[in-house]
């Protein structure tokens, strides 16, 4: 089931986010929101997973749906260890250790289970982070500009990993992102956001058309959004 936000609105004080914003993400489909820093990216996903309220407008589908939430930060337990973090999320379900042992060998972080977050890398961090969400088995993921602060090359190989963990259940996934290359490699629906009170300005279908031509499609667009 979709998930379909209509006529949204939201302020904060005297800051208008949302005066009506339309936007319906699909499911088992990776959507992306690019758009101005500042827009509301990380406010409408606190809405939609039920973090923070809204004035007016509906939101469809996302209700009694499991909601595995990636934020910016990777907001690990610092005194717990990774399988503990990961473990964490779903202590009072069944098989724990069967599924957290699966979702550590999927982000390749095996033999770091006793490791504790302060002696990881970056990208080690991110890896426990994506690992907790897959754990999880949510209907829909939210990435919030999930990869970010990556170098080029570990970029690539945590996204492909999180690319191939998706492809096995393929649940509806939101993600916000700056990075016109995050967007290209695993979105398939593109949504360019304008500046606030923001609205959706273009909606791509991005299995369509080449890397070249999307990645042109999405700098004119974003450019023209400012």
């Amino acid at each position: 089931m979709p998930i379909k936000v209509t006529d949204l609105k939201k302020t904060f004080s005297d800051n208008i986010i949302f005066d009506g914003l339309n936007i319906e993400f699909q499911d088992s489909r990776i959507s992306c929101i690019l758009g101005p820093s500042g827009v509301g990216k990380s406010t409408l996903f606190n809405i939609i997973s039920k973090i923070e309220s809204y004035d007016g407008g509906t939101i469809e589908g996302a209700d009694k749906k499991r909601i595995a939430y990636v934020f910016q930060e990777d907001r690990l337990l610092e005194w717990k260890t990774v399988y503990e973090n990961i473990a964490f999320v779903i202590a009072d379900e069944k098989d724990v250790k069967h599924r957290v042992d699966e979702a550590i060998k999927s982000v390749k972080l095996t033999g770091y289970e006793k490791y504790y977050p302060k002696e990881l890398s970056g990208g080690m961090r991110r890896r426990v982070a994506l690992a907790r969400a897959f754990v999880y088995n949510p209907d829909i993921m939210i990435l919030d500009e999930p990869f970010k602060g990556l170098d080029i090359a570990l970029k690539e190989d945590v996204m492909n990993d999180f690319y191939e963990q998706w492809k096995k259940n393929k649940f509806l996934v939101i993600m916000a992102t700056h990075d016109i290359d995050e967007a290209v490699l695993l979105a398939y629906d593109i949504f360019i956001l304008s500046k606030k009170p923001a609205v959706v300005k273009f909606e791509i279908d991005a299995k369509t058309m080449s890397k070249d031509t999307l990645e042109s499609i999405i700098r004119e667009h974003l450019e023209e959004a400012q």
